[in-house]
């Protein structure tokens, strides 16, 4: 299903979408420069513009299972956080003096946005903001140079996101408007940029400085959980599933790299790939993998099934990057004239 542009643009990339099919994201026209403007789709597929107050473009990033956006809207010289409601109202964040540059990228089913802003020193922080209004600059760890909130659960309860302390990346995450804490405070570095609904983290960790990557899951009462990894070698993990599947790309057996799937457990499995070029974004409840085979979108079975998904007509190339566990697989796929426009398949 071709989920097209506002009228006038050329391109549009769907970011979230949740489990009812709603999707929400942007339509675009240019390329250097790109002009974005925040955009919701129905269920359907019908393209809705969302408002700007105060500014001439902007992005959705994300929408929770009640259909409430969130997002970030540019004017021409500041980004200003915003919410959108099911009905495609919005409300903008007032940014305390001094500070700037305040993005929006995740939101609860309880309606907390969280997000990233510059202080009045220049420094990352990543922020909380609540319905009523309230927002909380979220801080730092002791000796740490800036921090980011990355992605939130869908109690609202658990935030994940990253620390930076001499140049060194830290997994951190902020419990029920508590202060932050690390996740894995014995390790040389570690990142954990995805938490699934439940508020299981997701991510990396390194033990020593010239240690290998280790894969791993954190619980909601931090427990790390470690996945199966075998090889020296980097791993990046991208996507967490509702029940704890994980995917991710990494090198196994270099020079080639493959596609992982985690299950539950932490046991391993190898996406099939046929030697070429493969990539793998996201998983749902049942373990069903998504990405992209040979610029082709692509999906992968717990049965070992895999199934190429269509493109549009007279287009070369397709990606698919999100699943809802109702079987709602989005992505973009190339028109005839070589535009990138946002897509979505159905499984079932």
């Amino acid at each position: 299903m071709d989920l097209g542009t506002l009228p006038g643009d050329d391109s549009s990339m769907v970011l979230a979408v949740n489990d009812a099919g709603e999707m929400a994201g942007v339509s675009s026209l240019g390329r250097d420069p790109r002009r974005d403007l925040p955009v919701r789709w129905d269920a359907d597929g019908r393209i809705t513009a969302l408002p700007t107050p105060g500014g001439s473009a902007g992005q959705a990033r994300d929408i929770n299972e009640n259909g409430v956006s969130a997002g970030y809207v540019l004017s021409a010289t500041a980004a200003v956080p915003a919410r959108w409601d099911a009905q495609g109202e919005a409300t903008t964040l007032q940014v305390p003096p001094g500070y700037h540059n305040a993005t929006a990228f995740a939101i609860s089913d309880t309606d907390v946005v969280v997000g990233n802003w510059l202080t009045p020193s220049n420094e990352y922080h990543g922020f909380r903001w609540d319905p009523d209004g309230q927002v909380t600059d979220l801080g730092v760890l002791p000796g740490d140079n800036w921090g980011m909130a990355e992605d939130i659960s869908a109690d609202g309860r658990i935030i994940v996101g990253v620390a930076n302390r001499a140049g060194t990346q830290h997994a951190v995450r902020w419990v029920d408007g508590g202060p932050i804490t690390e996740l894995a405070p014995q390790s040389y570095g570690s990142g954990a940029h995805i938490v699934n609904e439940h508020g299981v983290a997701a991510g990396t960790m390194n033990e020593t400085s010239s240690g290998p990557p280790v894969p791993a899951t954190w619980d909601r009462d931090g427990t790390i959980h470690r996945l199966d990894w075998s090889s020296p070698h980097s791993v990046w993990v991208y996507g967490i599933g509702s029940t704890g599947y994980v995917v991710g790309f990494g090198y196994l057996n270099p020079p080639s790299p493959s596609a992982v799937l985690w299950d539950p457990d932490g046991h391993l499995t190898v996406l099939p790939d046929d030697g070429h070029y493969v990539d793998v974004e996201a998983v749902d409840g049942e373990g069903t993998a998504v990405g992209s085979l040979q610029s082709s979108a692509t999906v992968w079975y717990r049965n070992g099934a895999r199934t190429q998904l269509g493109g549009l007509p007279g287009g070369n190339r397709s990606q698919a990057y999100r699943i809802t566990d109702s079987g709602r697989v989005v992505g973009t796929a190339t028109t005839a004239a070589g535009k990138d426009h946002a897509v979505y398949w159905t499984l079932r």
